[in-house]
């Protein structure tokens, strides 16, 4: 709870479970798609106003880009917290099982721990690829913002085409990436739900 620095008081005198610890992955997931979407919209909006007034449209990329600069912080230090709780979990799996006091859930993680185990190993085999390209991306995107700050033109913004295009490419490998971790979270969410219990969107 420390690691992540966000848990309640609540939350910190129970344990965390595979199964909470799967869904506040997914979330943290999820809310990283949302970012760096937003993000690649505000890159977008900037070359479909270059002929009227991009300024606008370089103030919403710049304070895009802000906000990804310091919620990826956040992200990847609350992700490796739930990673490391996760690998935890498969070191200890029988020690794990016996706290669990849902008798479905720990008939279901008992069953399906292989399935499990993979989706967890995909999950991070994601997440390091995700990290690798998001690096150069959010790189060209802090480039972009520094070279459009003084004068976001039309000439200025056609003279970094080459940095768009790379920018968006390695924005569209970053939401590849995040798609494949959020299915597998997905997987493993699914997994451990008991039958006749909705799932969360």
């Amino acid at each position: 709870a420390v690691v992540i620095g966000c848990a309640s008081t609540e939350a910190a005198r129970k344990p965390p479970t595979p199964r909470a610890d799967f869904i506040e992955y997914r979330q943290i997931v999820v809310q990283a798609m949302g970012q760096v979407d937003a993000t690649m919209r505000t890159l977008d909006e900037i070359s479909a106003q270059a002929h009227r007034d991009p300024r606008p449209a370089y103030a919403a990329f710049a304070k895009a880009v802000h906000r990804l600069e310091v919620d990826s912080v956040k992200v990847r230090a609350r992700a490796q917290a739930m990673r490391a709780r996760g690998d935890a979990y498969f070191e200890h799996w029988e020690a794990y099982l016996a706290t669990v006091k849902n008798g479905q859930v720990r008939q279901l993680a008992e069953e399906h721990r292989p399935e499990l185990k993979q989706s967890f190993e995909q999950a991070h085999l994601a997440s390091q690829q995700v990290r690798e390209v998001f690096r150069p991306f959010l790189s060209d995107l802090q480039k972009l913002r520094a070279v459009l700050e003084a004068d976001p033109s039309l000439a200025r913004i056609d003279a970094q085409k080459g940095l768009f295009l790379a920018a968006k490419d390695k924005g569209r490998q970053v939401q590849q990436g995040l798609d494949r971790i959020l299915a597998e979270m997905n997987s493993m969410t699914a997994t451990l739900r008991p039958p006749g219990t909705a799932a969360k969107p």
